[in-house]
């Protein structure tokens, strides 16, 4: 597989710190040779780089921005027959390549691995955090804008959307996975049969996008694999059966770009983040 690694080094709109560090750390951890031992041809990495003149003083409309490049990597990518790995400092990185997938595919599905739900709106929020609202954006409910910068001019359709490996979900999103058809295998499920409990979860899904983004939070493993995360899990799958999960997916829907996103090489010495990230790649993207 022809392989395009993307680095996306904001956190949010800020670059430079914690997390915005992140993507440049899981390349230098060996993921670009995990992947080309596994018989895989990786490309020079695009680095995206947000115009210090392009910055205004709206965070969404810079997240928008950041999001349009993004965009147009993955769909140029994806255009020439490339797989996407999008790296990215935190989850508000993951509507630009939601975006390509929809531009170059003609619409986009989304399996998203994360410990908690990111489906808050402005009406839902309890702490205004941005990062809790990426799928909820890309979902269509909330910040069409910024959605819409990132070319994902229909929302992405809860039936071409799965959240697996939450277990830190607030009230408010339980509710709105319970008011939309939004496939769902929580942490506390994915035990020895993950990878069976996956394919029946999705399969069923796969047509109901041309094309998929698999957006992986590295804090669905828990703070054993991913030390120094922020906002840590009460609950997390063991790493075999997240990557099992994570094979699953990728048969059971065409995937068109991955990414993996949230990791703080500050807090982890040992780059056991790093080495997952690298693991979780080969995982998804020899067999998709």
């Amino acid at each position: 597989m022809q392989i395009v690694p993307v680095l996306v080094p904001y956190a949010g709109d800020v670059a430079r710190w914690g997390a915005a560090r992140g993507p440049a750390a899981m390349m230098q951890g060996g993921l670009a040779e995990a992947l080309r031992r596994h018989g895989h041809v990786v490309e020079d990495t695009v680095e995206i780089a947000f115009p210090r003149e392009r910055r205004t003083r709206d965070p969404v409309t810079n997240l928008g921005i950041i999001a349009s490049m993004v965009s147009d990597v993955v769909a140029a990518a994806i255009g020439r027959g490339a797989m996407p790995l999008v790296l990215e400092g935190n989850c508000t990185q993951a509507v630009g390549p939601a975006g390509g997938v929809a531009r170059a595919c003609g619409g986009a599905g989304i399996v998203w691995y994360d410990a908690h739900g990111d489906m808050h709106t402005l009406r839902t929020t309890s702490t205004g955090l941005l990062g809790g609202m990426p799928y909820a954006v890309c979902l269509g409910w909330e910040f069409a804008d910024w959605r819409e910068a990132a070319g994902l001019k229909a929302p992405v359709r809860a039936e071409a959307a799965a959240l697996l490996g939450a277990s830190d979900l607030d009230v408010e999103e339980e509710a709105a996975l319970d008011a939309h058809p939004i496939a769902r295998l929580d942490a506390a499920a994915m035990g020895g049969d993950a990878a069976g409990r996956t394919t029946a979860l999705l399969a069923p899904r796969a047509g109901a996008a041309p094309g998929w983004y698999m957006h992986i939070d590295l804090d669905v493993a828990g703070p054993d694999e991913l030390p120094g995360a922020l906002t840590p899990a009460p609950n997390w799958p063991t790493r075999a059966a997240l990557v099992a999960s994570v094979t699953a997916a990728a048969r059971a829907v065409p995937l068109r770009c991955l990414g993996i996103a949230a990791y703080d090489p500050s807090g982890d010495p040992e780059r056991r983040g790093a080495r997952l990230a690298a693991d979780l790649a080969v995982a998804a993207l020899s067999v998709a």
